[in-house]
């Protein structure tokens, strides 16, 4: 489970309250439910997390532009957006991001150790 990434290298390592991860459950390849979103994210748990649900796949559909995708919409993706970063008509572009499966590049294929060295820079810029 690519949460689990997050749980262990960016949230369990990476301790300043700056940081704030935003989880988007939904039904990808209406397969998923939102019970089985509600038991992972007992897996997955942190006061600077805050899960969602989504019926549909409106927030991946949405970042599709931002990330240059055509074929597929961004689900199993991680966005970092840099602080200040706010929602306009369109989503915003993230300042990095990682996939997994994705028709994007290689080198932005999720890699936990490279994940949490892109959120320590953000943190690191961040007033």
């Amino acid at each position: 489970m690519s949460a689990r990434v997050v749980q262990r290298y960016v949230l369990d390592d990476i301790a300043d309250p700056r940081l704030r991860v935003y989880m988007v459950w939904g039904p990808m390849l209406d397969k998923e439910t939102e019970a089985d979103a509600r038991h992972a994210t007992t897996f997955i748990q942190d006061p600077r997390l805050t899960h969602f649900w989504t019926d549909s796949d409106g927030v991946a559909e949405r970042f599709k532009a931002p990330l240059g995708l055509t074929d597929t919409d961004a689900w199993d993706t991680f966005l970092l957006f840099s602080p200040g970063t706010r929602w306009t008509e369109e989503a915003p572009r993230p300042s990095s991001f990682m996939h997994v499966g994705k028709p994007l590049p290689k080198e932005r294929r999720l890699n936990a150790v490279t994940l949490a060295a892109e959120v320590r820079a953000a943190l690191a810029g961040a007033p």
